[in-house]
């Protein structure tokens, strides 16, 4: 290998690197702003989760518009909630994580202010894609969205 092409490959190699380095600390500063609560909250912006993962306040999402408060709680079972309305626009649909009760994760959907569902899932179940199974969304978990919410 001659001088040039060394350099070359030298040169490559620290772009790389720089690169790496680059990326990996724009993603620890993303997951900070994200896993900081805001300590100042406004009507236009939707609340932020505390950053502890063993905080059993209920924290109140709002609307669904920015579905980050609400997900990253939902994943662990720590109490939130959230509102959204229905694509036609006449439908109000609030879901709820009331937390872990029994070893299992206790979940609620109303429908325009009534209870529609109350689900204690296993605490293994991907609860993301078990709210989003008892929408009709198919993840595979029928049975267990069944079971969970057998005895409402």
């Amino acid at each position: 290998m001659n001088k040039k092409t060394l350099s070359i490959v030298v040169v490559l190699i620290l772009v790389i690197v720089g690169l790496y380095f680059l990326l990996e600390n724009k993603g620890v500063q993303k997951e900070t702003e994200i896993a900081s609560p805001t300590p100042i909250q406004t009507e236009e912006s939707a609340p932020t989760p505390p950053s502890t993962t063993t905080d059993q306040t209920m924290i109140d999402c709002s609307n669904i518009e920015d579905p980050t408060c609400f997900i990253s709680r939902a994943n662990t079972c720590l109490p939130v909630k959230t509102r959204m309305v229905s694509s036609d626009n006449t439908t109000q649909i609030e879901i709820i994580i009331l937390g872990i009760e029994n070893e299992k994760c206790h979940f609620q959907r109303k429908i325009n202010d009534a209870m529609d569902l109350n689900c204690y899932f296993p605490k293994d179940t991907n609860i993301m894609n078990a709210i989003d199974q008892t929408f009709g969304n198919d993840h595979g978990l029928q049975e267990v969205v069944d079971a969970a919410c057998a005895n409402q």
